[in-house]
């Protein structure tokens, strides 16, 4: 075996003992002895006491190199767990640390990181809560995960300029109907039966949990000035941000807005987009 490739097996074997326990002692093979396992009167015993010796020195081996693999395992772990407890903090309000804790090491198991980055670690963590809480009462914990997430990669996104007040207002009406808007990159628009917006807003500070959560809700998180926020909406205005940021003109957007709601409010909506950044101005392409 090249060195290249011995390398390659002992990186893979040492990833695998990280999650996996059992598997300590394929990788213990390949580690230097910690141990001595030579006994020098081992010669002048007989050959059943020196195999006995020699299984008890091979065990503890074994243990030893456990031991400190443990160490690894549960640096590696804690990093992991902080990382999303980072990221979903009210998914950990929700949960507890016990439930939390087990959640992290299933999801790790389920989920290598591609990425020696662990800022991107838990990208996928909604969609395994969805398939990992098997209580309907519970089902909303996914919902939470994905504007958790949706708030965490705001936090990253490349920040854009956007249009005065005045510049918007100097634009001719009819040349803004027909053109297509810029959405700022921050900018998720989410779905759900539940209302994880609500949810999310009791606990930040001063929040208080609401009266039900079995009530559908559209949230839109924004980032004016680097701070990462959510905006509840209407189904309409959620259907005309989806629009407007699939490239839709602002009149094809706003027709999809009524035709869910001929109610809707739009220069309400128009003000609340621009004043959180969620609109920057006019695409180029």
């Amino acid at each position: 075996m090249s060195g290249g490739a011995e390398l390659e097996t002992l990186q893979r074997l040492f990833a695998d003992a990280l999650d996996d326990p059992p598997r300590d002692a394929q990788l213990s093979a390949h580690l230097r002895p910690v141990v001595d396992l030579q006994d020098p009167l081992e010669g002048s015993r007989s050959s059943d006491l020196a195999h006995r010796d020699h299984a008890a020195a091979t065990d503890a081996q074994q243990a030893a190199h456990h031991a400190r693999i443990g160490l690894y395992r549960g640096n590696v772990r804690a990093a992991r767990r902080r990382a999303l407890a980072s990221a979903y903090p009210v998914l950990l309000a929700l949960t507890g640390d016990p439930y939390f804790d087990a959640l992290s090491l299933a999801y790790a198991r389920a989920n290598p990181s591609p990425d020696a980055d662990l800022n991107r670690f838990g990208a996928a963590l909604a969609d395994f809560v969805a398939r990992y809480e098997p209580d309907p009462r519970h089902a909303y914990f996914a919902g939470v995960a994905r504007l958790e997430w949706a708030l965490h990669k705001a936090a990253f996104a490349a920040d854009v300029v956007p249009l005065s007040p005045q510049q918007w207002l100097a634009m001719d009406p009819a040349a803004l109907s027909d053109a297509r808007l810029a959405v700022h990159p921050a900018c998720v628009a989410l779905a759900s039966p539940f209302a994880v917006d609500a949810i999310w807003r009791a606990h930040q500070p001063g929040g208080a949990w609401p009266g039900r959560i079995d009530t559908p809700s559209w949230s839109l998180v924004v980032r004016p000035q680097w701070r990462p926020g959510v905006l509840s909406q209407t189904a309409a205005a959620h259907a005309a941000f989806v629009a407007l940021q699939n490239g839709a003109t602002l009149d094809d957007a706003l027709a999809a807005g009524f035709d869910l709601d001929p109610g809707f409010d739009f220069p309400t909506q128009w003000g609340a987009w621009l004043g959180a950044a969620a609109i920057t101005g006019l695409r180029a392409d």
